[in-house]
């Protein structure tokens, strides 16, 4: 889907195809999974529980501060997150080589 959308763009926004565009787009396309999977990584590793623990404790929730055993409950971010990131990470790398390749093409 991702490699008809790198050729469908340049068509919609430009109307007309060449591998200069192409390579572009597929490289904002590459861009974009590879930030959302490694996004998905960072946070499922934890990295952002301390700071969404401090939050829970210094904001306030429906009027009322939060107890400790309230804050507790909540479960961590890392918790929240059970998207699988690999997805992302495939496409993101599938669309790398087709750009490295197009890009091969071009200067060549």
């Amino acid at each position: 889907m991702s490699l008809i959308a790198a050729i469908l763009l340049p068509l919609i926004i430009y109307h007309k195809l060449t591998l200069f565009l192409f390579i572009n787009t597929s490289f904002i396309i590459c861009a974009f999974f590879l930030f959302v999977s490694l996004l998905l990584i960072t946070v499922k590793s934890g990295f952002f529980d301390a700071f969404t623990y401090g939050f829970r404790r210094m904001f306030v929730s429906k009027g009322k501060e939060l107890s400790k055993k309230e804050v507790d409950e909540i479960p961590p971010v890392s918790k929240l997150i059970q998207f699988d990131h690999s997805l992302f990470l495939f496409n993101g790398i599938v669309m790398a080589v087709i750009m490295l390749i197009s890009l091969f093409i071009y200067y060549n």
